[in-house]
């Protein structure tokens, strides 16, 4: 990281030859091209993302500017050299910490922060692409009243004397926003609604947890979603809840999880982890045993387990449970109950429902583990989700009785994210003045009365708090590219005051933050290095035990349900809430589950799939007794309970309208979207509130085959690989692709799940061959991957990799150079996954070097496979013989004109014409740049000085990269006689590079524990 000083901090302001415009500028020329000016077969020119462009060196302006040059280059400033910016990511409420790559002003790559004590250097998918919405030119440029550009100055005036009226009116100013971990500027909230007779600030999440933090308020009489330490537990019990995917803070829980399954330590360790799910998700593939339960049961399964554990512990349990029809068999309950009480006060239990009876009985069942205090804490000082369906509830009452004056929202689109019966649109139209404070355009746009809008999270001065004791700081990396103010600003303004929001946050830290640093020095010290760290820890209070309130169990009862089908709404990794919905990596990049892009769909079991006599790709209709319906292609979805219709959220979005091409032939030629010009439905509309809850699930689904065939995208078509248990008596090959084993055989031989190779004759190089200097290799822990797919997006924002579109990825054409393999094993819906990621494997023998004519697939004296883009020919005859398949050819001309989004390139990496073979480089220009600097400063390459961008952010830590001829690097010395390490299709003599770790599930043996055990 550069060194700390002013001049870098105002060199962040300056971006390299972006627009600049005057308060007052008109903007209503900075519109995207017309549609005469998009050429034939350049798929991405309607995307509105040509992240594959030829590389611009900044924006062009729409007035003339004068470029003035630094007289005196500012200290640690090398044009050409990248500067690197600690701030906080903005994509999502977690707060994870985040580390900005800049190139001449302009960030060019997001990754996580090395030592942040909430991700710990990891970063998700979402905050890694979340890069892309700064170059967004369809955000908004500057205020707007209904529909027509006015200036700031206009729009403060008008808003002013609004509120001032409605004041005096004695109606109610709201402000209806998304989670708030801004401690700054929820003290700027607090002062701005203090100053009517009536101020509110409600917070709803589209993504609710409300009911954890409600059924806390009644159980601990603390209303919060508690800190969960995943690492501190020795079983892990998940109810309804993805905490590996999208649930509270996935890329911290990632990281407590791994470390948790060492088994490169010793003695290793190993957590057992039980998910009850009603559908397939990230953290249920990766579950020890995954048992598939309905929605409306997971309370009655949380009964049971109760009932067990009370059993067990002597403690009186008056829950009434019925004795027939419970969905979960008795020996599964007895030997999980068994596991939690061995391990109480080092167990956990998680649940994501929206449901106080299911949340209530989790609370009671960690209670008497005494889990709370251990592997959960529960306090009021900070949370990651404050959102309250309750009080979005009675929020939508009050505008129906217009006793809501005026309504500012911010960071949420309510009519798209709330269900479609509250008729949020019809009591909005009773509220005299809307105000949006918005990043782009949404549903809500339209309804709203003035828009103003608010900088990329990039572009602005922030804080954060989402830990006890820990607070962080987020900077500006670039000068805002259009006419935005952040929300802590407008409000200041709108209090007579004009304080930016550098000074509110200085200001709140020096009499709030900086009294509890533990070693207090000088604040102007103090609240720099805060800035250059990204975070500091400080001293809190040690809060006292909250003690459970035991009457708030008494009287529940729980009923197993007797519904045929139900509607189960889920987040998918990507697209989250569909906040995101508008950037084109996330829409292209394939779900960890199904692999399936650019759609959502209705995921059915095989046993429902047979009994519909419905195939993939099948439209069937969704149909309520209220008329509410959606039509959907299915996907058939192994381990999804038989009566549950799982459909994803973030689909259907007016966001997406960008991708519909421009003409009906790029609709026909391209099937991006829908016909309705969007990508996929919004399943949001047909669910409901119920005693003031979101729920994401709705019983009486009626489904009906509509005859018609709606074609899935999907990167992977194959499900399966056949690994017999033993060699065919005639020497058969074993395809050694994916290696497991269980805990208890592991513990027993560290070799097993090994397989016995036949290698092919003798070497096709001569021994002689050279391997000295470098040599890179990789190792990727099976036992740590998620499949979360965060390094799939690392990647392609490293590597300038392209958007191909809905249809070339239907041809198998997607462009991504790593992807993450998931293969079934077992039978019907009784399957076990597996996450593997698969690049190029940098082989020492590798085949495609033999058989390119023209020699522009050469292997380097530091054992990389590498591309030599300009003598490629495009003959693939390198990607035929390919054994792991990881080579792409460019298609199309995946470029565009539009000079603002073409920022986002990499200038390190060269942007790949039409018609060459692109592929995995182990990120060569990383490895170069530090070869150059080790060089500079005059010692060897060490460990830290170089990552892979797929190693970088990976949450869980899975993937290492070095020098195995330095035998002091980490890579060599995790490969060194390592039991565990074995490297893909090793049988067929090609020597990959990329090395694997077996796969442990924490079981007892196969014929001990009744389950299955493959390989």
């Amino acid at each position: 990281m550069a060194e700390l000083t002013p001049e870098i901090y105002r060199l962040s302001h300056e971006p390299a030859a972006c627009p600049q415009f005057d308060d007052d500028s008109d903007l209503s020329a900075w519109r995207e091209p017309t549609p005469e000016s998009v050429r034939r077969r350049s798929f991405l020119k309607a995307v509105g993302f040509g992240v594959a462009s030829l590389a611009a060196g900044g924006c062009q302006k729409v007035a003339p500017t004068k470029a003035i040059p630094v007289l005196q280059q500012p200290p640690g400033v090398t044009p050409g050299r990248p500067l690197y910016y600690a701030t906080v990511c903005g994509a999502c409420p977690s707060g994870c910490g985040m580390l900005t790559k800049c190139r001449d002003g302009r960030p060019i790559k997001l990754e996580g922060l090395a030592g942040h004590p909430v991700s710990d250097g990891g970063l998700c998918a979402v905050g890694q692409a979340s890069l892309l919405g700064l170059y967004d030119r369809l955000r908004f440029p500057q205020p707007q009243q209904k529909g027509n550009i006015i200036t700031w100055n206009s729009a403060d005036e008008l808003i002013r004397s609004k509120l001032k009226a409605i004041d005096q009116s004695g109606r109610a100013v709201c402000i209806l926003s998304g989670t708030i971990n801004s401690p700054t500027l929820q003290r700027t909230i607090d002062r701005f609604l203090a100053t009517f007779a009536n101020g509110r600030h409600i917070q709803f999440d589209a993504l609710s947890n409300s009911a954890v933090a409600d059924a806390h308020g009644q159980t601990h009489g603390i209303r919060a979603v508690p800190q969960f330490h995943f690492d501190r537990a020795e079983v892990i019990v998940g109810f309804d809840a993805d905490f590996l995917g999208t649930w509270v803070s996935p890329v911290e829980f990632t990281a407590q999880r791994a470390s948790g399954r060492n088994l490169n330590v010793n003695p290793p360790l190993m957590s057992y982890h039980v998910q009850f799910e009603p559908c397939m998700t990230i953290t249920g593939s990766n579950a020890d045993l995954r048992v598939p339960v309905a929605p409306l049961d997971v309370a009655t399964v949380l009964a049971q387990l109760a009932s067990e554990i009370s059993r067990r512990l002597d403690e009186p349990f008056d829950v009434q449970i019925p004795a027939t029809g419970l969905p979960v068999s008795d020996e599964i309950l007895d030997d999980l109950a068994n596991r939690l009480v061995r391990a109480a006060g080092k167990s956990l239990l998680v649940c994501g429902q929206q449901d106080l009876t299911a949340q209530k009985l989790c609370n009671y069942i960690n209670q008497l583990l005494g889990n709370y205090g251990s592997t959960l804490q529960i306090g009021p000082a900070a949370s990651a989700r404050n959102g309250s369906d309750g009080q979005l509830a009675m929020l939508i009452d009050q505008m129906r009785q217009r006793n809501v004056g005026a309504l500012l929202i911010h960071d949420v689109n309510p009519l798209y994210e709330i269900p479609r019966h509250l008729n949020f649109a019809a009591a909005l139209d009773r509220v005299e003045l809307v105000v949006q404070l918005a990043v782009r355009p949404d549903e809500t746009t339209e309804k709203a009365h003035v828009v103003c809008p608010v900088p990329h999270f990039l572009e602005s001065w922030r804080d954060c708090q989402v830990r006890p004791g820990v607070f962080a700081i987020g900077q500006p990396v670039i000068q805002p590219l259009f006419q935005t103010r952040p929300l802590m600003e407008t409000l200041s303004i709108w209090m007579g005051e004009r304080i930016s929001s550098r000074d509110l946050i200085e200001r709140y830290w020096h009499s709030n933050v900086y009294p509890q640093a533990a070693n207090p020095t000088d604040f102007r010290q103090f609240f720099h290095q805060a800035i250059h760290d990204g975070w500091v820890r400080v001293e809190t209070e040690t809060q006292p035990a909250a003690t459970f309130n035991r009457e708030s169990i008494s009287g529940i009862h729980v009923n197993p349900t007797q519904t045929e089908y139900t509607l189960v709404a889920y987040s998918k990794l990507g697209l989250l809430d569909g906040k995101h919905a508008y950037n084109p990596w996330l829409q292209e990049l394939p779900d960890p589950v199904s692999k399936v892009t650019w759609d959502n769909y209705a995921c059915v079991s095989v046993a429902t799939a047979k009994r519909l006599n419905v195939e993939e790709g099948d439209v069937v209709r969704l149909d309520f007794q209220d008329d509410d319906s959606v039509e959907l292609p299915v996907y058939i979805q192994p381990g999804t309970h038989d009566g549950v219709i799982a459909v994803a959220l973030g689909y259907g979005s007016v966001a997406t309208e960008r991708f519909a091409g421009v003409g009906p032939q790029w609709i026909e030629r391209r099937p991006t979207v829908g016909l309705d010009g969007r990508v996929g439905k919004n399943i949001a509309d047909l669910l409901r509130f119920d005693e003031h809850l979101f729920r994401y699930w709705r019983s009486g689904l009626q489904i009906t085959a509509t005859g018609e065939h709606h074609p899935l995208a999907s990167t992977q078509t194959y499900h399966k690989i056949t690994v017999p248990q033993r060699l065919a008596p005639a020497g058969g090959l074993r395809r050694a692709v994916v290696q497991e084993t269980t805990f208890a055989d592991f513990l027993a031989d560290p070799t097993s799940g090994h397989h016995a190779h036949h290698t092919f004759g003798p070497d096709i190089y001569p021994d002689d061959h050279p391997k000295t200097g470098h040599r890179w290799a990789m190792a990727v822990d099976l036992n740590a991957c998620t499949g979360c797919s965060a390094c799939v997006i690392a990647c392609q924002a490293e590597n300038n990799i392209s958007v191909v579109g809905k249809d070339e990825v239907r041809r198998r054409r997607d462009m991504h150079w790593m992807r993450i393999d998931r293969y079934y094993s077992g039978e019907g819906d009784e399957v076990d996954v597996v996450h593997q990621p698969m690049m190029c494997q940098h082989c020492d023998n590798a085949p495609c070097e033999n058989v390119c004519p023209v020699l522009a697939t050469v292997h380097t004296a530091e054992g990389l496979n590498a591309q030599v883009y300009n003598r490629c020919v495009g003959t693939r005859y390198c990607a035929n013989n390919c054994a792991y398949k990881v080579r792409r050819f460019n298609w199309f001309h995946y470029d565009r004109a539009d000079p603002l989004e073409n920022l986002v390139l990499n200038p390190d990496v060269t942007v790949r014409s039409r018609g060459v073979m692109e592929k995995c480089t182990f990120c060569v220009q990383r490895l170069q740049n530090a070869k150059i600097e080790a060089k500079r400063v005059g010692r060897p390459v060490a460990d830290d000085d170089v990552q892979t961008a797929c190693q970088q952010s990976c949450p869980a830590r899975a993937i290492e990269f070095g020098d195995v001829n330095n035998g002091e690097s980490r890579v060599s010395r995790l490969l060194d006689n390592n039991p565990r390490a074995f490297r893909v299709l090793e049988e067929i003599g090609v020597e990959p590079s990329v090395y694997y770790m077996t796969l442990v599930r924490n079981r007892q043996r196969a014929h001990e524990a009744g389950g299955r055990h493959h390989g």
